[in-house]
């Protein structure tokens, strides 16, 4: 059986040993820009546990309505995504994941933006089409579609009465832990 240890630096035990191994380091690290170098990685604690959750969607939609109603970003479009404060900086609702929603009110559509996040969308409600890297996906309840990393896209909602409601999931959580996670609005 494995035993989880608390954070300890053994750095010291390897590299004060021989004077030799701290000035070549010395030489590599003062030679470089913003480096540090490690020649034993740390034994670190595990994150804390993210406890399992219920997300009641009727209650979303509430919440959705509201926000679609008097957004002054994106005029009838609605953007929420949930993420539990366990995770820390990945603000994911597991450490590498993110799921959200976005409703889009009948003949509105979202703005086209990119992220190096991928994205994958399944259709809650309403009929329409996105259009991803110049490419139109259509759409409908119950679809399926993938959003790849990068690719600036927007999605729109066909119906002159019924509202859409998209449901995603990203990447967002393992990105944001490498701390390279970007948005872009598109012109």
């Amino acid at each position: 059986m494995s035993k989880v240890l608390r954070r300890l630096d053994k750095q010291g035990e390897i590299v004060e040993r021989r004077e030799q191994i701290k000035e070549i380091i010395k030489e590599i690290e003062d030679g470089t820009e913003d480096l540090k170098i490690v020649a034993f990685m740390e034994y670190t604690t595990p994150p804390e546990t993210v406890k399992p959750k219920v997300i009641k969607f009727q209650q979303v939609i509430k919440l959705l309505k509201l926000l679609a109603e008097d957004n002054p970003i994106e005029k009838g479009v609605a953007k929420i995504m949930l993420y539990s404060p366990s995770t820390g900086r990945s603000r994911g609702l597991t450490p590498t994941m993110m799921p959200g929603f976005q409703y889009i009110k009948a003949g509105m559509q979202t703005k086209p933006h990119s992220h190096n996040m991928a994205s994958i969308y399944l259709v809650v409600r309403g009929k329409g089409y996105s259009v991803v890297g110049g490419k139109k996906l259509e759409w409908e309840e119950g679809d399926v579609f993938v959003v790849p990393a990068n690719m600036v896209h927007y999605h729109v909602n066909t119906s002159k009465d019924e509202d859409a409601i998209l449901f995603d999931v990203t990447d967002s959580g393992l990105l944001e832990n490498l701390g390279i996670l970007e948005f872009r609005e598109e012109e």
